[in-house]
């Protein structure tokens, strides 16, 4: 990230809550300074916060100050426009999340070791007892993107190609797959990687024993950033579909 701020957008006031930065001025030192970091608009964000959020979480927070009790564990990308506690319409402690690039979950013993998805998935399930786990894709997944194209993009970045080759296993079940409808390939390979991490979730043995007794639900989402409409994943047919307005209920048994 660049030292310079984006021009700022056009937003309603009643957009103000979602989009804080928006039109947010940096005050004090900096505030007649046309070329502000994003580092003195985030710290701005923070005074923000503090003059108006705080005072109203503080209760909640008070509460879940020395013990968590979230009833989800959300595994998702690390792209910014992803913002898992607005999509879900969540607060402090719902959501338990991990977030990596291309919300991968490596599979169990995988050529290519990394604990780190596999530990907060482990600590979710047998320290904080949760017992239903989202997988949310999203589109224009520039992780994607990079294994469509072979990742000639990323070769010189070392860990970031190592960490993709977990992703191979989605690449081979897109280029397997007959196409269907008319998404773009890099949406059809976004939403086959949601797929295929719940796949992956379920080549760990202690895993797939909690799952197929009934005792741990899998929820695969994807969200279109262009409409930024949430679908959820029908595991009967394989096939993503909007969640029904007047039936989240309903939403989620098709999704199990």
């Amino acid at each position: 990230m660049t030292g310079d701020i984006t021009p700022a957008r056009s937003s309603s006031p009643h957009a103000r809550w979602w989009a804080p930065w928006a039109d947010r001025r940096p005050r004090g030192p900096q505030a007649d300074d046309s070329e502000a970091s994003a580092g003195a608009l985030l710290l701005d964000g923070v005074r923000e916060y503090h003059g108006s959020t705080a005072p109203l979480v503080r209760p909640i927070m008070a509460e879940l100050a020395f013990e968590q009790k979230p009833e989800h564990l959300f595994i998702t990308c690390v792209d910014s426009r992803v913002v898992p506690n607005t999509i879900t319409a969540s607060g402090p402690g719902d959501l338990f999340i991990n977030r990596n690039v291309g919300n991968l979950v490596p599979r169990y013993g995988s050529r290519t070791p990394d604990d780190s998805v596999a530990a907060t998935v482990e600590y979710a399930v047998d320290v904080l007892d949760i017992r239903t786990i989202t997988v949310c894709g999203h589109s224009n997944c520039g992780a994607m993107a990079a294994l469509l194209a072979g990742g000639r993009e990323v070769r010189h970045l070392t860990s970031l190609t190592r960490w993709l080759r977990h992703g191979l296993p989605s690449l081979t079940r897109f280029l397997d797959a007959e196409p269907s409808g008319d998404a773009p390939p890099l949406t059809r390979l976004c939403q086959i990687n949601v797929a295929q991490q719940l796949d992956n979730l379920l080549t760990y043995p202690w895993l797939r024993e909690r799952a197929e007794a009934g005792d741990l639900e899998l929820i695969g989402l994807f969200l279109d950033l262009e409409t930024a409409v949430v679908h959820v994943l029908d595991r009967s047919s394989g096939a993503f579909v909007p969640v029904p307005d007047d039936a989240p209920d309903e939403a989620s048994t098709n999704a199990s």
